[in-house]
């Protein structure tokens, strides 16, 4: 499926993904980090391009601590990150939109149900059973809790390409 995708008022043929969390702190910025790194790895980040942003983040909030530890150990740095508010535009320039939970998608859907054909979370893109969609949410654990979750978006992340 090759599409083009007009963003910011330029047309594109990269699939922008979306990755979208509570505060844009932990687990979206994450996964943006893992999938830039997954299809650069992979040749493919000439088709894909990704961000990610908050359904309750504080604008400019930067990456915990623990998220930055974690990615560490992938060989990224995410310590540059600053939190994004979700917002129409983005979901509008989004080729997919993927939450971390089912409560994100819910949020998202119950303000932007037009949006309802775009919007999955991240494990039931994957095709994970419905009783397993939502990440695990290391927000106030420690840095091995965090290095958890970012090998669960991995594996989802994986588990996705082929889908896209």
């Amino acid at each position: 499926m090759n599409e083009s995708i007009k963003m910011n008022g330029v047309v594109s043929d990269m699939k922008n993904v979306l990755f979208v969390c509570t505060g844009n702190t932990c687990r979206s910025p994450m996964a943006e980090a893992l999938f830039k790194s997954i299809v650069e790895a992979k040749g493919l980040d000439n088709k894909y391009t990704c961000s990610s942003a908050g359904v309750y983040a504080f604008e400019g909030d930067g990456a915990s601590f623990e998220a930055i530890e974690a990615m560490r150990k992938y060989g990224l740095d995410i310590s540059g990150h600053y939190a994004r508010v979700l917002d129409i535009d983005m979901i509008r320039d989004a080729y997919v939109v993927l939450t971390m939970t089912r409560d994100h998608k819910r949020m998202i859907l119950d303000v932007y149900p037009e949006a309802a054909d775009k919007v999955f979370t991240l494990k039931e893109y994957a095709g994970y059973s419905k009783n397993d969609w939502d990440i695990s949410d290391p927000f106030g654990y420690g840095v091995e809790v965090y290095e958890d979750c970012a090998e669960e978006i991995e594996t989802a992340l994986l588990r996705i390409l082929d889908k896209l």
